[in-house]
């Protein structure tokens, strides 16, 4: 199927020219069978571009030749979507933002079945489950670590990739002091979502399966010496230190993906997904793009990398087409080639490594998923969370409060930002649970 792109009020909408127009809508084709029309919704503007969405879905097509998907992509993804789930218009098939409670999942979605039985399949199915059913399943999978550029740490003499946060702030200092026009570590400060990678990597570096539910009964989790703190401290001696961008409130992310390809930066914290994207951006300097844990090591002595799902495909509980959005929602899961294409782990169980994540594999990194939350406790860190405000994994200001101590822009410092962190927590904690 040939898809046509429009703009329709700063959406980008591929419309197909099999008639069916609008959300939910049933046609005929010449042969009197019934075509369905559904809308899938996603963030993914880039495949608008390169036309990669006319090519699945005209792979989807092969099989479901009577169902014609509407594709709309959307740059501010979870805020535009938010703001259209206050009505029933919001797709027949669409990613589930991030911070929707998890009580309130079948308010807007349909349920896809029972998690005991999804997870002997997939990978990926905590997020967005609730009371033991499920009402997304992930893209894909991704790691979150750092994505490098290790040719820039060779040319600083840095051959092995650091494991330490204090090796790992030398390291910078050596990129810094090899070539002044690299930045060593670019913190993306104003894309306003890649800071919350920093909050992504806690169970990875901790190598504990289980440490945000722990974290839901402790009442000071960043407290020196705990690895909240560690992560965060690592960001802000890299910003105080002149290791990061010269001013970070005018950061831009497209540019910063050309110039890590480029070796203009040394490193960026992100997701797995990230990576084709940079090497795409110079496809001769590919091989020098990595992925690599976060610079901690576990106290059995190994290093892991938390993995979680990226943005889970859900199902308007509103639609009137459910059973063909199931079967885009299937094919996309299981048949496609959507996670090897950006940079993920396929979240069906079994699935091969992708090349992102090879090297961290051939250096021992182990993967690691993290434990549901306990029966009856499935929204109880999202409800601290948001008492607390801190945006931990869901918002930018605090990571953004934290680099602006660090250079200079405000008079507070990281022991006092952490203290306000500890006495927040541990308030929420108490209005949530009452412990």
């Amino acid at each position: 199927m040939k898809l046509k792109f429009l703009k329709v009020s700063g959406v980008i909408a591929a419309v197909g020219i099999l008639g069916a127009c609008g959300t939910g809508s049933s046609n005929t084709d010449s042969d009197g069978n019934e075509v369905e029309t559904i809308t899938f919704i996603n963030h993914k503007t880039d495949w608008e571009g390169n036309g990669k969405w006319d090519e699945y879905m005209a792979e989807f097509n092969e099989k479901y030749p009577n169902i014609n998907v509407e594709i709309q992509t959307i740059t501010d993804y979870a805020g535009q979507v938010k703001t259209r789930m206050n009505s029933k218009e919001y797709g027949d098939l669409l990613m589930i933002p991030g911070d929707i409670n998890p009580q309130d999942y079948s308010t807007f979605f349909e349920p896809l079945g029972d998690k005991s039985e999804l997870s002997e399949k997939y990978l990926g199915l905590n997020d967005r489950s609730y009371q033991g059913i499920s009402y997304g399943i992930p893209t894909q999978m991704n790691a979150t670590g750092m994505v490098v550029n290790m040719q820039v740490f060779k040319d600083a003499g840095i051959e092995d990739f650091p494991k330490t946060p204090e090796d790992f702030i030398e390291a910078l200092e050596m990129i810094k002091e090899n070539d002044e026009d690299v930045t060593p570590l670019y913190t993306n400060y104003a894309a306003g979502w890649t800071l919350s990678n920093w909050d992504f990597v806690r169970a990875g570096a901790a190598g504990d399966a289980d440490f945000t539910n722990k974290m839901t009964s402790d009442p000071a989790p960043f407290s020196d010496g705990k690895i909240m703190n560690t992560i965060y401290s690592t960001l802000y001696q890299a910003s105080s230190k002149g290791l990061i961008e010269a001013d970070p409130t005018t950061t831009d992310w497209e540019q910063s993906k050309i110039d890590l390809a480029n070796g203009k930066i040394g490193v960026m914290v992100l997701g797995s997904w990230a990576v084709p994207q940079i090497q795409e951006a110079n496809p001769d300097n590919a091989e020098n793009i990595t992925f690599q844990a976060f610079p901690m090591t576990a106290p059995d002595g190994k290093q892991y990398m938390g993995v979680g799902g990226d943005y889970n495909l859900g199902i308007n509980v509103n639609s009137e087409h459910k059973e063909a959005a199931r079967k885009l929602l299937d094919w996309l899961v299981n048949e496609s080639d959507y996670a090897k294409d950006n940079g993920g782990l396929p979240s069906l169980i079994g699935a091969e490594y992708p090349d992102s994540l090879k090297d961290s594999q051939a250096a021992g990194v182990e993967l690691l998923e993290e434990n549901p939350a306990p029966e009856g406790k499935e929204s109880l860190f999202s409800d601290i969370n948001n008492q607390s405000e801190l945006g931990i994994g869901s918002t930018d200001n605090e990571k953004q409060r934290m680099i602006d101590s660090a250079i200079g822009n405000t008079s507070e410092s990281f022991d006092a930002i952490m203290d306000d962190f500890n006495s927040r927590w541990s308030n929420a904690i108490e209005a949530v649970s009452g412990n």
